[in-house]
């Protein structure tokens, strides 16, 4: 255990078709650890490893779940956490989630807190040991919660400066954000 992300998988595959029973004995699993500590709902959730190495698959991926009431997990290496943290506020919107690295061990660490907030501390805290990152379904975003005029100047900032067409970037702020997408698509303009 845990045949999560890792090889395992493939050996337990193997061992079936040569005809050997499997039984799972518990171990570690840093998703199911994480998700258990994160303080967010346990009851539906989506784990779907790591996130792609580059960015245009990565906000693809993001896309494709943006809108499931579902937790999500992710697992991400240090030196890509910063620019997944990027990403993940640019297309999910500023939601809760947990940043967990070396489960059980001595160097245990979880950061809990908006996306935002999360990518602060390891902005000045240099990210180490492979993160898992669970992050709030979209229900759990309260919709009478409009972003403030710093963190949508923000996300706008990443996009344009990630290449997004305007009117692409302005309704994928919309729902996150809370902004009327006009307003989104006039400050697009005005930081171009």
């Amino acid at each position: 255990m845990p045949a999560i992300n890792d090889p395992g998988y493939e050996l337990v595959k193997a061992a079936l078709a040569a005809g050997h029973t499997v039984s799972p004995v518990p171990g570690p699993s840093a998703p199911i650890a994480a998700l258990a500590a994160s303080g967010l709902p346990t009851d539906a959730f989506l784990y779907l490893g790591y996130l792609p190495r580059k960015r245009s698959e990565r906000r693809t991926l993001l896309e494709t779940v943006a809108g499931l009431p579902y937790t999500l997990i992710f697992l991400e290496t240090p030196h890509r956490l910063l620019d997944a943290l990027d990403d993940l506020s640019l297309v999910l919107g500023d939601r809760p989630m947990a940043a967990a690295r070396e489960l059980t061990k001595l160097h245990e660490e979880i950061v809990r807190g908006s996306l935002s907030k999360v990518r602060t501390h390891f902005m000045a805290s240099e990210p180490r040991g492979e993160f898992t990152l669970v992050i709030g379904g979209l229900q759990h975003i309260d919709a009478r919660e409009r972003w403030t005029d710093e963190q949508l100047l923000e996300a706008i900032q990443i996009g344009v400066a990630a290449g997004k067409p305007a009117k692409e970037l302005a309704f994928q702020l919309v729902k996150p954000s809370g902004w009327p997408k006009r307003e989104i698509y006039n400050l697009i303009n005005k930081v171009r």
